[in-house]
This record gives C-alpha cells, sequence and structure tokens, in this order.
C-alpha cells in the first residue's frame, strides 16, 4: 500500500479540501488525525510517496516530506547516482534525501548524514528506523564549517532554516540557540579515511564555509560530485560574498550548475552541481 491507495489518508485529504486546509477546524483536527495515522499503521509510519519512490514517514511530519520535493534535483541524482556510493548529507534535517540516498544507493547503501538539530536528528532516527536503514545511515550530530571547535546553533522545532551564526529572519521569533561542535569535511573523511562519491549541502547561507572545510578532499577525491543548495539572500549573515564565491570557483576549478531554473545561480536561491572545469 501507498500514500495514494491508503483509504484513511485519501479520506482525509477530501475532508481537508473539503473544509479548507488552513481552517481552524482542520487546524484543530489534525492532531486527533495524525494520532489516528499512527494507530492505525502500527507505529511503523504511514506510506509515504517521495518522487515517486514509496517510504514510510511518521504521519505529524508530512510537511518535511514532500511527495514532490526538489523534483529536478531527485531526478538529477537519481540518474547519477550508484549503487555502493558513499553519499553525505550535509544538512539532512529529517532525512527527505537521507531515505532517497538509500534507495539510490542499494542494495549496497552507504549515507552519513550531518545534522546538528537534535530535534531534526530525533525524527531522522525515526524515518531511518521506520524504512529499516540504520544498518544504512549514521547520523552525525556535529555542523560542518570551516573549523573545527564551538559554535551558536539557531533552530525551532524540525525546521530546515535552522543555522549557524544567527537565526533565520523567518524563525526569529520562535529561535532557540544552542552550542553545537563544529568540524570540517577535510578532518572528517582524514579521520575516517573516506572517500565519499557524492556530497550534498543544504546549510542555510554556510555553503562556502562548508566547500573551504573541504579543500584537501576536492583535491584527493577528483570524482566526488557536488550538489549545493545556494541561499544568496542569507550569505551576508555568513560573511559570504560572491567575490568570495568568484575566488573560489576559480582556485578549485569548479562551476555552478543550476538545476532548478536559476538565472544565476550567485543571486538566485536553489540547488547547484558543481561542475569540474
Amino acid at each position: 500500500m501507498d500514500a495514494g491507495s491508503d483509504p484513511f489518508q485519501i479520506a482525509g485529504r477530501k475532508i481537508s479540501v473539503a473544509l479548507g486546509r488552513t481552517s481552524r477546524l482542520v487546524s484543530a483536527l489534525r492532531p486527533f488525525y495524525e494520532t489516528a495515522l499512527t494507530h492505525l499503521h502500527g507505529g511503523r509510519g504511514i506510506p509515504w510517496m517521495i518522487n515517486g519512490v514509496p517510504f514510510r514517514i511518521d504521519p505529524r511530519q508530512r510537511h518535511l516530506m514532500g511527495q514532490e520535493w526538489d523534483t529536478e534535483v531527485a531526478e538529477f541524482l537519481s540518474k547519477r547516482v550508484q549503487p555502493g556510493d558513499l553519499c553525505l548529507d550535509v544538512g539532512a534535517n529529517a532525512g527527505v534525501y537521507v531515505l532517497q540516498f538509500c534507495h539510490w544507493t542499494a542494495p549496497a547503501s552507504r549515507v552519513i548524514a550531518f545534522e546538528p538539530n537534535e530535534n531534526a536528528r530525533r525524527v531522522l532516527q525515526i524515518h531511518i528506523r521506520m524504512n529499516g536503514f540504520e544498518e544504512q545511515v549514521e547520523i552525525i550530530p556535529d555542523a560542518i564549517t570551516d573549523s573545527e571547535g564551538e559554535a551558536t546553533f539557531y533552530f525551532a522545532g524540525v525546521s530546515g532554516m535552522s543555522r549557524l551564526g544567527e537565526a533565520n529572519d523567518l524563525l526569529k521569533e520562535t529561535a532557540q540557540h544552542t552550542t553545537v561542535t563544529t568540524t570540517t569535511l577535510d578532518r572528517f573523511c582524514e579521520r575516517r579515511k573516506l572517500r565519499p562519491d557524492w556530497l550534498l549541502l543544504d546549510i542555510e547561507g554556510y555553503e562556502l564555509h562548508a566547500l573551504s572545510g573541504a579543500r584537501q578532499l576536492l583535491t584527493s577525491c577528483p570524482t566526488l560530485q557536488i550538489v549545493v543548495e545556494m541561499h544568496p539572500a542569507l550569505w551576508p549573515s555568513a560573511q559570504t560574498t560572491i567575490a568570495q564565491w568568484d575566488e573560489f570557483f576559480q582556485e578549485t576549478g569548479f562551476r555552478p550548475i543550476p538545476l532548478m531554473g536559476q538565472h544565476n545561480p550567485l543571486y538566485d536561491t536553489g540547488s547547484v552541481y558543481l561542475e569540474r572545469t
């Protein structure tokens, strides 16, 4: 059974549409609906499609696990990620890409997920367990940047907009902060003697910091392929400039290829593939 054939979910969607998805009544009924879904499926998660692939997820986290999530990026990755590839997912949040990486790299899946938000890690662990990926996925609580140490991390629940440095403007009224351990991709992979095949970065404006801490990896792993979600509006708060990006591309020989129809990847938010020139 998938989400499209689950009669309870079908009925729930019809009622939600009829009453208005954002209505007060639907908002009030949602926790009871989610509890009912949990019990009906024996706590094993509800059937859920992500970009055409069946998984199981916590019904309370449906808003984090879009059924059509970054479809252009998923299509790009699904055609290139190979069975047995080692994938690093930096900023894994609730696991929408972790689950897909496990599917794309099966049967010998190997995924390392970095997520400093404790709330998101709990949800990620649940989704990994619900899909039987405990042996394939390792979760690392460190934040990836350009130095080892500690930093202030701002978060709000399970939001994927949590970040280092300062709270996202959209979360400022609800954001909390904590101290997290930071490391670099170079140090992490050197200690583990890892040669990853794929790197996916989504860290809310700290993309260049993470890549700057991976220069050795970029050189020693010439087959490493990289997809980065670029957040130009957040770069000033991360002390990142477009000139620094231009310098990075010149020094490393990469160029950003837009994957989501951006006109200019250094000015428009969206994922890019870093192609070696």
